[in-house]
């Protein structure tokens, strides 16, 4: 039943006949609307196991960038020897390919194929004269002693590579394999949606963030086979924000088992891809999880010709950005995007949720950016129009108080409640929460407790002293005060579904520098929500709900420089790590491990007498946290027997390891 939103009405306008019948379809409606309590919907932030971000770099070239050989206005469309040349000084410009490929790797490159009838260069599509300026660079720095895979896994059932009427046709694909420019380079294309049998369930364990999915996914064996995955998207606006490096690996999601689209499901699995369910919101969960499988080692961007609005092409959202950008870092590399769109990263869930689970940095002053600055790339496009496009996102990490018991918003259980900054994990208040969704769903936190009323707590700092606007999303009463003043209050009742995020907004002043949040809450029929943003003031509809540029959410008093948006500060955990999923094990295990410093490194497989069994991983890695995987075969490709086996890393000086049981 859709909610009722109730509005104050004058005498003149309502009689009491009306009104009571009013009251009563309202207390209906929530009675039996009422919230259900659901596990995986926070997380407290110690449970993140991540390395803090490390310096990184992006290189950005535009169609007018002076050092290239050719330059082209950016209101030109490029011809594929200028393209050629772009996509070469971005490698170029963030180190070159040579921490990321070696001669005789298999490297897959995943591309971005949306439409069935939208040929290449029109913003739907990744532009296949990037892909092929990409390939022949890492034929050429290789000396051709590379195996090259154009995969994806389109939305679409008709995707056979080799139908001329599939996307793959229609997009330019197929062409790739008769080009005489890359005649003798060992290139294929692969379709990520093949049968069952090419299948493999990887299992994320503790690492996974969407408990809707548990943390279990199928993808296509060759994705977790090869030595090197590079993400080639065409940046665009999407309803999560914008479709980049890690809004692409949704495509890396089987449809023979997951459907077409990803979200409708088959008889295999009838859930598919976990998207919309009831209340929440999973699409960002699945993003990151299988970007984490995923592990992207490189991004190359094409943002030659860009949507604004939506993720489909019709010709009147379509920007012409002349823009190439390259990086190691998929999150630095979505920070870059975003501000390009004039999006704020802070506001793209999947972003800031990447940077927690450890795959990247989401700190602009770890991000070096280098070629065309970002000021003088960027054109400002118009944001999705659905509800996650025009919020952003609400803060997600709070400082929880106990449930008092009680209904009335008005009355003070804290006492000078206004004005308090409490200490996380004292005094009866929780350790910093992190919540998966804009709703922060303190009903499934207080295990379906009514009639209560909570405190939320945060900091953040802000850039500059400036007006605001709070946006705003509640069921029933809320107080909220800023540096002990009140700025909002709302005592009747709501309806608030994702639509209404930002419904309410309060005009507020903000100091630069360090701000105390507090908003106080009451639980009364069941639906104990809220969603909360500080956004920059903005009446267009098509630009507004961007939160403040530059501020940060935080939890506990401290250099606030290094902040994440929406959390505390990430541990620095300066040592090396490695863990194994699952464990037990039966096909395939997923080894995961954070670097701390760029070093040559080496992972290998003993049995428990100390016998050599495979080498996994021998190369130099950057600092931060990769995945890679074992098929539980020897160094002769033979099967293993079960039993006990050991993990051995070593990066540099450091030696780390971890027990492995094969059954």
């Amino acid at each position: 039943m859709k909610r009722l939103k109730i509005k104050l009405f004058g005498r003149k306008r309502l009689g009491l006949i009306l009104f009571v019948s009013a009251l009563i379809a309202i207390s209906w409606d929530l009675a039996t609307s009422k919230q259900e309590a659901e596990e995986g919907t926070f997380r407290y932030e110690s449970e993140f196991d991540a390395v803090s971000g490390a310096t990184t770099k992006v290189g950005i070239v535009t169609s007018d960038y002076h050092e290239l050989k050719n330059p082209v206005g950016r209101n030109i469309n490029p011809d594929y020897t200028q393209i050629e040349d772009m996509v070469g000084k971005a490698i170029e410009l963030q180190g070159g390919l040579e921490w990321v490929i070696d001669k005789g790797d298999k490297v897959m490159i995943k591309v971005n194929l949306v439409g069935a009838n939208s040929p290449s260069g029109q913003g739907e599509n990744t532009d296949v004269r990037v892909v092929k300026a990409l390939i022949k660079h890492i034929a050429d720095y290789t000396e051709n002693d590379v195996e090259i895979i154009v995969a994806e896994g389109t939305a679409r059932s008709n995707d056979d590579p080799s139908d001329s009427k599939s996307v793959w046709g229609n997009s330019g694909y197929r062409s790739l394999l008769s080009d005489t420019d890359l005649s003798g380079i060992n290139l294929r294309l692969l379709n990520l949606n093949q049968t069952i049998d090419d299948l493999i369930e990887i299992d994320l364990g503790s690492e996974g963030t969407s408990a809707k999915q548990g943390s279990k996914y199928y993808v296509h064996r060759e994705e977790v086979e090869a030595d090197v995955y590079i993400a080639v998207p065409v940046l665009k606006i999407h309803n999560t924000g914008i479709t980049n490096a890690l809004k692409l690996q949704i495509g890396s999601a089987p449809g023979c088992y997951y459907g077409y689209n990803k979200a409708s499901g088959t008889s295999r699995c009838p859930s598919g891809i976990y998207h919309d369910v009831g209340q929440r919101i999973w699409t960002t969960e699945a993003i990151v999880d299988l970007s984490n499988i995923a592990d992207i080692d490189f991004v190359v961007v094409d943002a030659i010709m860009c949507l604004e609005l939506q993720k489909t092409n019709k010709v009147s959202n379509q920007v012409r950005f002349n823009t190439i950008f390259a990086g190691a870092d998929p999150v630095a590399v979505d920070h870059v995007g975003a501000k390009l769109m004039g999006v704020n990263p802070d506001d793209v869930a999947h972003i800031t949720l990447a940077e927690k689970v450890g795959l990247g940095t989401n700190d602009p002053e770890k991000i070096t950016v280098l070629g065309v600055p970002i000021e003088q790339a960027m054109k400002r496009v118009k944001k999705s129009q659905s509800e996650d496009g025009r919020f952003g996102q609400s803060n997600r990490t709070w400082v929880l108080s106990q449930a008092f018991s009680g209904t009335d918003i008005s009355q003070e259980f804290f006492a000078d409640e206004a004005n308090i900054k409490p200490t996380p994990g004292q005094n009866g208040w929780s350790e910093p929460v992190y919540f998966f969704d804009d709703r922060i769903d303190l009903y499934s936190y207080y295990t379906g407790q009514t009639n209560i009323v909570t405190y939320a707590f945060s900091y953040f700092n802000a850039p500059k002293d400036q007006e605001a606007e709070l946006w705003l999303g509640t069921h029933e009463a809320m107080v909220v005060y800023i540096n002990g003043d009140e700025v909002y209050k709302f005592t009747s009742t709501a309806s608030y579904s994702d639509d209404d995020r930002g419904e309410y907004k309060a005009t507020i002043n903000i100091k630069e520098g360090e701000n105390s949040l507090l908003v106080k809450t009451l639980n009364k029929f069941g639906d104990y929500t809220f969603a909360l943003n500080i956004c920059e003031v903005e009446k267009n509809a098509y630009y507004f709900g961007n939160r403040v540029d530059g501020l940060k959410f935080y939890t506990a008093k401290s250099d606030t420089s290094s902040q994440s948006s929406g959390a505390t500060i990430l541990e620095n955990k300066n040592t090396l790590s490695l863990k194994c999923y699952p464990n037990p094990v039966r096909e395939y295990a997923s080894i995961s491990f954070n670097i701390y410093e760029a070093d040559n490194t080496t992972i290998g497989i003993y049995d428990v007498s100390g016998r050599f069994v495979k080498t996994v991983c021998r190369k130099k890695i950057n600092r931060g946290k990769h995945t890679i995987y074992w098929d539980l075969s020897d160094d002769s490709g033979n099967p293993v027997a079960s039993g006990n086996y050991l993990i051995l890393i070593q990066s540099g000086n450091e030696k780390c390891s971890v027990k492995l049981v094969v059954e």
